[in-house]
Parts: C-alpha cells; structure tokens; sequence
C-alpha cells in the first residue's frame, strides 16, 4: 500500500477545512461530513475554531483510498500562522493548494505555496466552491499560472459542500504525489511535528519517521 502525507494549505474561508472533511467522508474515514460553517467540523476541535470558523492548529487523520493510505495534514490559513504550516508541509510528501473559485489567489495562498515549493512538496492546485454562481475556474487558473508560477492548466474543480470533485482529488493525489524517499535501514531520524496533552495518556508527540523505524516500546530521547 502507497503510504503519503498530504498537507491542505489555502487562504482563510477558501474552504479547505471543509473540503478536507469531504475527503474523509469519501474515503470512509469519518461517517458524516461536518462543515465549518454548522460549526460541527469534525478537524475543528476547539471552541474558538469552532466559533470562527477558522483552523488555528494543524489536525491530522488517516484517509484510505484504494492502495493509498494518506495522513492529511489540515494546516492553518491564517498569516500568524506560518510556523505551524511550515512544520507540517515538512512531513509532507504532497500539497493540495485549496483556491477558492469565486476569489482567486489570495496572498495567504502565495505565501503557503510558495512554503510547499521551497520545501520540495508536490503541489496539486484545486479550485473550490465550484457550486457558487460567481465561480470562475478560467480566471482563477490563470492567476495561479501568473501569480504562483506553477501549471493548473488541469486543476480539479470541485465543490467541498455538495461533493463534487472529491474523489478526482483523491485520484491525482494517487497519481501526482511521490512515495516517500526514505530509508528503513538508515540511522533513526524524525521530525516532531506537534505535541499535545491528553486527559487520558498524557503527553502525545506527532512524529514523522524519515528514516530508519521505531518499534513499539523504543525509547526515545
């Protein structure tokens, strides 16, 4: 099984909590889609998030789809947020540039991007909010082609509310994304990539294994 991680990046209200949610629910990972916008978004798990509307720290889950497993990565939007982007596009395989279809690039998509292509992440762009009257994909590739610089000449449209899309994203992801390069025979090398604390089994550490393997019951300094 092809095993990824990919990281959603996009301006704020492009809808790409949302859309992550719909790439769960295709992908069987979660049993209804939530949204942003009812508030019951289920990567959303903090009360101002939730009030918001808006993604303030990376989620992570785990998304099957055929011979692909994925862990995606649900980073921040917002400009204050850079860090918390950076460290997770580092873990990343791949990228799905979120451009709302009815705005276009916006600068926290440049900024974003432009994160995923210093980093070497392959970045996959698709066009949101398809459903809207006031879409236009025409528009919105041409000023990812001439803002951003990279090729969308065959960008997905899709639409995170109504489904559609979905699994065409899920199918270039499939296609576009490289597996990961590196070696289990290696020295043990990894990158934390958040931490959190848990009422039940205390402090949970993020980690993305780059080399080399850890084995139930390793100790880890």
């Amino acid at each position: 099984m092809k095993k990824l991680a990919v990281g959603i990046l996009a301006h704020v209200d492009a809808g790409k909590t949302t859309l992550s949610e719909a790439m769960l629910y295709i992908g069987g990972s979660i049993r209804k889609m939530g949204r942003v916008d009812r508030g019951d978004a289920f990567l959303d798990t903090y009360e101002l998030e939730k009030k918001r509307g808006i993604t303030i720290f990376s989620k992570q889950a785990i998304l099957k789809w055929k011979d692909m497993e994925m862990t995606l990565l649900d980073t921040p939007g917002h400009v204050d947020f850079t860090y918390e982007v950076s460290r997770s596009l580092a873990a990343c395989e791949g990228a799905v540039l979120v451009v709302d279809a009815t705005q276009g690039v916006e600068a926290q998509t440049v900024a974003n991007c432009y994160t995923a292509i210093d980093l070497g992440v392959e970045v996959l762009p698709v066009l949101n909010k398809m459903d809207l009257a006031s879409a236009d994909p025409d528009s919105a590739k041409e000023e990812i082609e001439d803002v951003i610089g990279i090729d969308a000449t065959d960008a997905v449209e899709c639409s995170a509310k109504t489904g559609m899309g979905i699994d065409d994203i899920l199918e270039r992801i499939v296609r576009d994304v490289p597996p990961p390069k590196g070696d289990e025979k290696a020295p043990l090398q990894a990158l934390i990539i958040d931490s959190w604390f848990d009422n039940y089994v205390g402090i949970v550490t993020l980690v993305r294994v780059v080399n080399g393997v850890i084995r139930p019951k390793d100790k880890v300094t």
